[in-house]
């Protein structure tokens, strides 16, 4: 893989023997890999409206609630509704 960009960075002793590890552990090809992996990761968590997939565990009473709503023509689908209430919800909380 062609790099055409370095990135010269100090790090402690103990940050590279932990880093060393995982790199062994998980059968990086090398520290650089799994560095370039952090930062690809790093800038998909921070981009502005990135999203993230949340496995969802609801009470069957509020499923068969939000089921109601779909069925009432409220919503598309209850993925649909959830992420609606979640928006909102988030929403609220941004304001204040």
């Amino acid at each position: 893989m062609s790099v055409p960009y370095r990135i010269t960075i100090r790090v402690s002793e103990d940050l590279i023997n932990q880093l060393q590890e995982i790199v062994e552990k998980n059968q990086y090809s090398s520290i650089s890999e799994a560095i370039r992996l952090a930062i690809s990761e790093f800038i998909t968590k921070n981009r502005e409206n990135a999203t993230s997939k949340v496995d969802l565990k609801l009470p069957r009473n509020i499923y068969t609630e939000l089921e109601e709503e779909v069925n009432n023509g409220n919503a598309i689908s209850v993925n649909d509704l959830i992420r609606f209430i979640l928006r909102e919800y988030a929403k609220g909380k941004t304001k204040n």
